[in-house]
């Protein structure tokens, strides 16, 4: 199964993305290249060009970046600030000072729905759900959960009124995290959904059809559908490649996982059951360590790894692992 590829981007001078985001009209592109600094691209016939725009007030390298409904930029890093970045009439590119009171590095960020929130996972096993304080003239953090290890994922639910975590302690949480204008609601905080998933969580997502996906170190994709309440099923569906990073719903029955294998992957829900509909681009055939299929040896398994003469890996659109990836919306 192949998609069609719309549009391309690659930078001479960027050897490695290990976060990007799109805003919500398609005009703008964030993406930092594995260090501090963050480089804004633009739509132009079609076409995304780079600006003479550098965000460049982390210190450290940056983690995380999503763009809110409202075109707010939200970036996090291992430096342990955040900045919500908002462009001037002038064109210009203005932070807004995050009180994140982050003891160790943040790892992941994501705005809610409404644009209203935004999360923070933090390595200090929490995670800092901030919010716009009008008498201090910045974004205050207030805390929500506490797992073992450090929040690798975070996802809200698109009611805004739900937030869930994944973490290296392999635990997925979800909490209500709903306020009102009078301030945090009766429930704030508490957990509706946890999962152990056996496995360190590398990403989460939330489809609007109230449906649960994560995805785990192991190299598996969990579905739950929240319709079914607090107690319904988990689906395990194990993919005999290598383990995804990042998730993103493109439907309601419909699931892009990317990761290690340098191309993307389809799951689709047929009839009430999820399923691995195939990859999205060509890549090089994964070998079959299920039943009646042969493991690679460690040296096959390492030639994976290698390019090619050409630089490429494969023939798929990447050469190297995917390590972000996030929907037209």
């Amino acid at each position: 199964m192949l998609a069609s590829l719309i549009r391309r981007l690659e930078e001479p001078d960027i050897e490695v993305v290990n976060c990007h985001a799109i805003s919500l009209d398609e005009q703008f592109l964030a993406l930092c290249a594995n260090a501090e600094e963050i480089y804004i691209f633009e739509l132009v016939s079609e076409q995304y060009q780079r600006t003479d725009a550098v965000l460049a007030k982390h210190s450290q390298r940056v983690t995380g970046l999503d763009w809110s409904c409202h075109r707010r930029l939200l970036s996090v890093s291992e430096d342990r600030t955040a900045f919500v970045w908002q462009q001037d009439s002038d064109g210009k590119w203005r932070p807004s000072n995050v009180e994140l009171k982050a003891q160790r590095a943040a790892l992941c960020a994501a705005w809610s729905p409404d644009g209203d929130r935004f999360a923070v996972g933090l390595s200090s096993k929490d995670t800092a759900l901030c919010y716009w304080h009008e008498e201090v003239n910045c974004w205050v953090a207030m805390k929500v959960g506490k797992a073992k290890a450090a929040i690798t994922a975070l996802a809200w639910h698109p009611s805004s009124q739900y937030l869930a975590t994944g973490s290296t302690d392999r635990h997925c949480v979800v909490y209500d995290v709903s306020m009102s204008e009078e301030g945090a609601g009766p429930g704030f905080g508490t957990p509706q959904v946890t999962e152990d998933a056996g496995a360190w969580i590398n990403d989460i997502a939330f489809s609007n059809g109230n449906v649960l996906a994560f995805t785990c170190q192991d190299a598996t994709v969990r579905f739950k559908s929240l319709v079914g309440g607090r107690d319904a099923p988990v689906e395990n569906i194990r993919w005999r490649g290598l383990p995804f990073l990042c998730l993103a719903f493109v439907g309601r029955t419909q699931l892009v996982a990317c990761g290690f294998d340098y191309v993307p992957v389809l799951f689709l829900q047929r009839d009430g059951a999820w399923q691995v509909a195939g990859k999205l681009d060509l890549g090089a055939a994964v070998p079959s360590s299920g039943p009646g299929g042969v493991r690679e040896s460690y040296d096959e398994a390492r030639k994976r790894f290698r390019p090619t003469s050409s630089g490429k890996a494969a023939t798929s659109e990447h050469s190297n692992t995917i390590t972000s990836c996030c929907p037209f919306k």
